[in-house]
C-alpha cells in the first residue's frame, strides 16, 4: 500500500480580515506563492489540534476551529508525495503575526479583497465557500461549543 499524508489548512480570521502568507522563495515547493497557513500532521495527531499547531508554529497566532470548509487530495511536488487536505475556517483569538522562514510576508485582506486577489486563485472558491457560509451562520458560530 502506499503511504500518503495529510495536510491541513487554516482559513485565519480575525475582525472580518483574512490572513494571507507569501511562501518563501527557499520553499521547495510552491515558492513565491501566496496561500493561506497550512502544514502537515505529525503521526497519531488529530486534525484541529494539529492546524491550532501549524498556525502557531508559522505565524505566531492563537486560533480556534470555527469548521472544516473543504477537503480534497493533490500530489506535493510530484506523484511520489500524495496528499489529502483539509481545510479549517479559524478564528483569531489573541497574538501578533510573526511569520516563520516559511514565508516571507503576510497580509490581512477583506473577504472580497481575497476573493479577487488572483495571487490566490488557488483559494478562491474556498473563500466563497465563507462568503456563503457567512450569509446564513450567526455571528459568533462554533462548530463544537
Amino acid at each position: 500500500m502506499k503511504q500518503f499524508y495529510v495536510g491541513i489548512g487554516a482559513v485565519v480570521e480575525k475582525d472580518n480580515k483574512f490572513l494571507v502568507l507569501k511562501r518563501s522563495p527557499n520553499k521547495d515547493v510552491g515558492a513565491n506563492l501566496w496561500e493561506v497557513v497550512t502544514g502537515r500532521l505529525e503521526a497519531e495527531e488529530l486534525p484541529e489540534i494539529g492546524t491550532i499547531r501549524e498556525v502557531k508554529e508559522e505565524v505566531n497566532l492563537d486560533v480556534e476551529i470555527l469548521m472544516p470548509i473543504d477537503t480534497g487530495f493533490f500530489y506535493r511536488g510530484g506523484k511520489e508525495f500524495p496528499m489529502v487536505f483539509i481545510l479549517f475556517w479559524c478564528k483569531y483569538l489573541s497574538g501578533e503575526v510573526k511569520i516563520s522562514w516559511e514565508h516571507s510576508e503576510y497580509k490581512w485582506l477583506s473577504l472580497e479583497e481575497a476573493i479577487n486577489n488572483p495571487d490566490l486563485y488557488l483559494y478562491h472558491s474556498r473563500f466563497k465557500i465563507i462568503k456563503k457560509l457567512k450569509q446564513y451562520l450567526p455571528e459568533n458560530f462554533k462548530l463544537n461549543k
